[in-house]
């Protein structure tokens, strides 16, 4: 009973606040397309990602609607020397509700004569979410703030952000730094039923990301510290992680979440360009008592196609008169 009550709370807050979380992820580092377009294009490859997350095993059920389940996969490439493009497209259930949001990313890059690079980007699609009204249980009978159909709704969602990396800095290589806001335009999705109606508008939220690398023994053993600050115009939160590659394969690492959960991350580089991850979320607030835990699982993998370079044709000699 306790676990259908909780799901309902969460459910029934999302209307009542008209606010739309973006879903986190643990490994938000490898990722870093979902939360900033202006990264579309700047690894100088064409990279594709596919991300599936379970958070808060144990939660939810029949009665309770689905635990929050996201899947994400996204594609980026560079268009020429200065132009790169990307597309988004997420998953996520939360109890009874299910919100589909594709996204288009185009962002512009510079590169200077020291090798660091700014790259400025935006992006826009359409957030569409679902709601099984008719499997809800609402605590007042006639609530008009609670569906009692199916309902669907749908948005326009515009985002930007700037990022911008370095080679060496200081101590450390491959720094790099990004801050971006996703639902500038705050995009309100509507529910309506009968006479009937519900805003849940999306919130705006702000990030900044920023991470390095430092050689602890050349060519085997690499530290990457990454930071991650959240906020949503009410509170601020953050993700410190730090993880470890040895012989430039196997990975693993750390990460703390304020006020959320402590998690544990372990990887595999099968090649420079193709790696898999996962973490494993340990919670640590009040959920705890009805979850086990979260699962994240990362595919990552990049190429450049290789183009045939088109040979000149050799000069045919010719013969004439005039020259015998």
């Amino acid at each position: 009973m306790k676990k259908v009550i909780l799901a309902l709370t969460l459910v029934y807050s999302s209307l009542l606040l008209k606010a739309q979380q973006d879903p986190h992820y643990t490994q938000f580092f490898l990722n870093r397309l979902n939360y900033n377009p202006a990264y579309a294009g700047t690894e100088e490859k064409i990279c594709a990602l596919g991300v599936f997350r379970s958070q808060w095993m144990g939660f939810g059920g029949n009665e309770a609607g689905t635990a929050p389940t996201t899947f994400m996969a996204s594609i980026n490439s560079p268009l020429g020397k200065h132009f790169g493009v990307g597309l988004n497209v997420m998953n996520d259930q939360l109890g009874f509700q299910n919100s589909i949001n594709p996204i288009l990313s185009l962002s512009y890059r510079k590169v200077f004569q020291n090798a660091s690079m700014i790259s400025v980007g935006v992006s826009g699609g359409i957030m569409q979410q679902n709601l099984q009204g008719s499997k809800l249980k609402p605590l007042q009978d006639n609530d008009p703030k609670i569906p009692i159909t199916d309902v669907t709704g749908m948005s326009t969602d515009f985002n930007a952000g700037i990022y911008y990396t370095m080679p060496n800095l200081w101590r450390f290589q491959n720094f790099y730094t990004g801050i971006s806001a996703t639902h500038l335009n705050q995009g309100n999705v509507q529910y309506s039923w009968g006479d009937n109606m519900v805003d849940n508008q999306m919130k705006l939220h702000y990030y900044l990301m920023t991470g390095a690398q430092y050689e602890i023994t050349p060519g085997t053993l690499v530290a990457e510290p990454n930071l991650f600050f959240k906020y949503d115009g009410a509170n601020l939160s953050f993700d410190l992680n730090v993880m470890a590659e040895y012989n430039g394969k196997i990975r693993g690492g750390l990460t703390y979440r304020a006020g959320d959960a402590i998690s544990i991350l372990a990887g595999y580089k099968f090649t420079p360009n193709m790696q898999i991850g996962y973490s494993y979320d340990l919670t640590t607030s009040d959920i705890i008592q009805y979850s086990t835990g979260s699962h994240e699982i990362l595919f990552k993998y990049c190429f450049m196609p290789k183009f045939k370079e088109k040979i000149p044709p050799q000069p045919i000699p010719r013969l004439t008169p005039r020259f015998l």
